[in-house]
């Protein structure tokens, strides 16, 4: 009794441990990864003013391939899922790459200039795709609702990109220094993006997913 009492206290110990790993030990790499992407989102001006097709060929084919695995009237649980998992995986290869502390730096610039190329070239690739975009169910969420899930995105998805790269980051830095082999280094780590990001980034899908909703929604009204 005494031991089955025991195990929920310390799951708890170990979540906080978790939390004040990603989130207090890796706040001065979080705000360089911060000021990285922002500087990738400015770069990305000239690629969409210029219209450089060859620097949006991956994202542009990324969101393809997103616009396609959600499929034509999707549900909403469909979508969150889609966008979870692949959210999740790319940014775990964000962390990942912490072979050297550079790498994790450079994604995450790339990924700020990723994001500011779909937000300015996607209307014209969405309008190609629009037999394959998402169109409502029968249930819309109200407008108010379809904003503050779009809010919610930004203030859950990009600390979780943040703080992912800032623990790539720290990696790189043990490995490069002889202090850590990698796998080792990369074992805590994904412990912790596992208990602690992973859950935010799927909070933040099903947010997106009725945000993608309620726009197609009032898109269609």
């Amino acid at each position: 009794m005494r031991r089955a009492s025991f195990v929920p206290f310390v799951n708890f110990v170990v979540k906080g441990f978790m939390l004040t790993f990603v989130f207090q030990a890796h706040a001065s790499q979080a705000a360089q990864a911060a000021l990285l992407f922002a500087v990738g989102v400015f770069l990305s001006w000239p690629v969409v003013r210029l219209r450089l097709r060859g620097v949006a060929v991956l994202p542009l084919a990324l969101l393809r391939m997103v616009v396609r695995l959600i499929g034509p009237e999707p549900s909403v649980v469909r979508m969150a899922a889609v966008i979870w998992v692949f959210n999740s995986v790319v940014i775990f290869i964000d962390l990942a790459s912490g072979f050297h502390q550079l790498l994790p730096a450079l994604l995450c610039l790339w990924t700020g200039l990723n994001i500011g190329v779909v937000i300015g070239m996607a209307p014209r690739e969405m309008a190609m795709l629009a037999a394959n975009c998402p169109r409502p169910g029968r249930w819309k969420p109200p407008p108010g609702a379809a904003r503050l899930c779009s809010l919610l995105v930004l203030l859950l998805e990009l600390p979780c990109l943040f703080y992912s790269v800032a623990m790539g980051i720290s990696m790189g830095t043990l490995v490069q220094s002889g202090t850590l082999h990698y796998l080792p280094a990369l074992a805590v780590r994904a412990r912790a993006y596992a208990a602690v990001i992973v859950p935010i980034l799927l909070v933040s899908a099903v947010a997106e997913a009725l945000a993608i909703r309620g726009a197609v929604a009032q898109g269609d009204g």
